[in-house]
């Protein structure tokens, strides 16, 4: 059968765009692999080129926090090796949480969140999801996000002064001493106060209220005197 050449433009140009189309699907498929494949129950696997400097690098697989380096965890394994062994966290920022930890291999990585890390280090096996083939992956690069402790702890002392104030004037005690002459020096005589007795003293109206006065005493005085003196009188002329 002879084709005309108008019908054979026709096949022609259908072949063509059947190649092209094809052409296209392949590259497609190319540049767009299947989603990734973890085979570790920990992780979780996305298709994308990031990194540590990447803008996303902690917003990812529901991280959250800034990038920690590598340099700053106690590790093993790592770029370039099957594996990844952290087994310490000491070199962290004081107040820092790690929030989890990304492992990439080509364009695929693997998501490790902290929670399902656990609690305990050391979390070994930390790898990159598995090639289109099913092997395991080397590591090309990997690194950590946490989140740093912002909480601010304010201490209250509390001073307590006391005061002591001493009086410029001394204070001063008196004390007698009492020497008792004759007395021993470890014995003190005991000091008798005598208190003199009150004599009342009679009043001339009260005498005279009992009916004793003092001018009969008065008279017979001088009664006496006179006789005395008669009879020295008398004396006298006898011895003449």
């Amino acid at each position: 059968m002879r084709l005309t050449p108008l019908r054979r433009s026709g096949l022609l140009a259908s072949a063509a765009m059947a190649a092209v189309a094809t052409l296209a699907l392949a590259t497609t498929s190319l540049a767009q692999p299947d989603a990734p494949v973890t085979d570790d129950p920990r992780a979780t696997a996305y298709l994308n080129n990031v990194d540590i400097n990447h803008p996303d690098a902690c917003t990812v697989g529901g991280l959250t926090g800034s990038t920690i380096h590598p340099n700053l965890f106690d590790y093993s394994g790592g770029d370039n090796e099957l594996h990844l062994n952290i087994t310490g966290l000491s070199r962290l920022p004081e107040g820092m949480t790690v929030t989890g930890i990304v492992v990439k291999g080509g364009p695929v990585f693997n998501v490790y969140l902290a929670d399902k890390l656990g609690a305990t280090l050391p979390w070994e096996k930390l790898r990159a999801p598995l090639k289109d083939n099913g092997n395991g992956s080397d590591i090309s690069h990997w690194y950590g996000c946490g989140i740093k402790d912002t909480t601010t702890t304010t201490t209250t002392t509390t001073t307590t002064t006391t005061t002591v104030t001493q009086s410029s004037t001394p204070s001063s005690s008196s004390s007698t001493t009492t020497t008792t002459t004759g007395a021993s020096s470890s014995e003190v005589a005991p000091t008798t106060t005598t208190t003199a007795a009150v004599v009342p003293v009679a009043n001339e109206d009260d005498l005279a209220a009992t009916g004793f006065g003092s001018a009969w005493m008065l008279g017979l005085g001088a009664a006496l005197v006179a006789a005395g003196a008669a009879l020295v009188l008398v004396m006298r002329r006898r011895r003449v």
